[in-house]
């Protein structure tokens, strides 16, 4: 039975350590601060509970104590989803490092220190076999946690988040707790322990034992039923999905997967996809073409460097704009896309009328893994994979981009969207970004996403940016521009876009070429 408690103890610890990372996302993002962040104070956690659990087993006895320790650390998981409510906005002020940092020690510090302080107290619980097993029990009691710890983590991030959702979820981590603290209570006998000197009667901490003893199985049940109460409250109140979310827009869908809380809402015409806090799609539902957010639009750029393209691959699906856009206005065109994640394939074509078209094909996989190992040539490669407000390094990388322009036409086209300022203290990535680019492709091409009120170039801003070896002079460039690539694109305002040009010189002095080896994009998006 100590076993078994032990190890439902370090699954709980493990499971709530993954659920953790993405109850901040929502706020703080899915960059590396947030999982070096929860990370950290669980290993600080579980230091802590170590040295705590082995003085409290040696004072008061395991015994008495266990039930309590596993109990408490039910309810305050239970009341993580609670504590989070007012915690994160107030963190993500204080910025992605220390904002981490604090939001993942408020909500998470206590609950893990109290399953940490679990395995000292069963070590007390078997040394009552006698010291010449110790070794051997102390081995078992550490690897049977361990072995919790694994299950935890991989039916945790394997399964149960897309299955439950978060608050759900953790709300389950605690009931399974409380379960175990009541069993905790009808340890057998035989599993007891030797008294500690200090609390044999005479001893200086007797009574403190004794009131322990007295009050321990009293306590852990009024803990369980406290908890279970509020944990109930956070399923009927919590948990569900509002009806409308912080800008007032209404909620269609909401769903937690194993890479970000995917939300669809509408506001009057215009419907929106949002990866945790952050919009990624937005189209206008009058025609479900138009998209609703400007820089989409364009990516269509890339056609004045090759205007006659027949296949495109888009990275990254989103809600299908980019994709639909293309297969939209040019009916020749065949566009492949990739998206890593199922469930934004379905819920594009759900909720953003993506079509089922022979000229249309998605992939469900990592885009660098499809550009590795597919044998189609492109004529334009479309890399918009942002995923919440984080970039995945591994595409960024010259390596990527080599194994990028394998797969294109001698003369095709890279339109790459990243999120940065032009210059100033917060254009790293887009600055890193280009320099990596220039070491695979000869022609670079700048373009400022004008929102309606154009940006300054110190400002955080969607750029496209261009990357092709075709010789196209910036004259032609420009001209197929203003012809809306000879009447050909439909887009609204195209042909006015090539006043975004971004013509200054690109200082790359202090960034890096992003490798595989090294690609600090967490460090080079400005958040602040």
């Amino acid at each position: 039975m100590l076993n078994a408690i032990v190890f439902v103890c370090g699954a709980a610890l493990m499971a709530l350590e993954i659920v953790a990372a993405r109850v901040l996302a929502p706020t703080l993002g899915n960059s590396i601060f947030v999982w070096g962040s929860v990370i950290s104070s669980v290993m600080v956690a579980l230091s802590l509970g170590y040295w705590l659990g082995g003085h409290i087993a040696d004072r008061f006895g395991a015994s008495k104590t266990l039930g309590p320790v596993i109990a408490g650390a039910g309810l305050l998981t239970v009341l993580a989803p609670v504590v989070a409510t007012p915690v994160l906005p107030w963190a993500a002020d204080l910025g992605p490092r220390a904002g981490s940092l604090v939001a993942s020690a408020l909500i998470f510090f206590a609950p893990s220190l109290l399953l940490a302080m679990v395995t000292p107290l069963g070590v007390r619980l078997v040394a009552a076999k006698g010291l010449s097993r110790i070794g051997r029990s102390a081995g078992a009691l550490s690897s049977i946690s361990t072995g919790g710890s694994i299950l935890g983590t991989l039916a945790t991030s394997f399964w149960l988040i897309p299955l439950l959702s978060l608050e759900p979820l953790i709300v389950s981590i605690g009931f399974l707790l409380f379960a175990t603290a009541g069993v905790a209570l009808f340890l057998p006998l035989t599993v007891s322990e030797e008294p500690c000197p200090e609390a044999a009667p005479g001893g200086r901490w007797h009574g403190a034992a004794t009131s322990l003893a007295r009050f321990g199985a009293a306590g852990t049940l009024v803990l369980i039923v406290a908890g279970a109460s509020f944990g109930a409250w956070v399923l009927t109140t919590v948990a569900p999905a509002q009806a409308t979310n912080s800008l007032g827009e209404q909620v269609l869908f909401r769903q937690d997967t194993q890479y970000h809380r995917i939300t669809v809402t509408e506001s009057g015409d215009s419907r929106n996809l949002r990866f945790d806090a952050t919009r990624q799609s937005g189209v206008d539902m009058r025609d479900g073409v138009t998209s609703a957010v400007r820089y989409p639009d364009y990516v269509q750029l890339s056609m004045a460097l090759k205007p006659d393209a027949q296949r495109v691959l888009v990275l990254g699906l989103g809600g299908g704009i980019i994709t639909k856009r293309f297969w939209h206005d040019y009916p020749q065109m065949k566009v492949d896309s990739v998206e890593i994640d199922p469930v934004v394939v379905d819920v594009a074509r759900r909720y953003f009328a993506f079509p089922t078209d022979p000229r249309l094909r998605v992939f469900t996989q990592d885009a660098r893994r499809y550009v590795q190992t597919t044998k189609d040539t492109y004529d334009i490669v479309v890399i918009d994979a942002y995923y919440a407000d984080a970039l995945p390094f591994h595409l960024t990388t010259q390596e990527f981009f080599r194994e990028t322009k394998a797969r294109m036409a001698p003369d095709g086209v890279v339109a790459y969207n990243v999120i940065s300022s032009l210059s100033g203290d917060k254009s790293k990535l887009f600055r890193s970004l280009y320099k990596t680019a220039g070491t695979v492709w000869k022609h670079l091409w700048v373009f400022s996403v004008d929102p309606g009120q154009k940006p300054l170039p110190e400002a955080r801003q969607n750029i496209i940016v261009l990357a092709t070896d075709a010789d196209v002079s910036g004259a032609d460039m420009l001209r197929r521009i203003s012809t809306a690539i000879d009447g050909r694109s439909q887009v609204h305002g195209f042909a006015k876009m090539g006043s975004d040009l971004y013509t200054r010189m690109v200082e790359l002095g202090d960034v890096p070429v992003m490798t595989d080896a090294y690609a600090p994009t967490d460090s080079l998006i400005s958040l602040d």
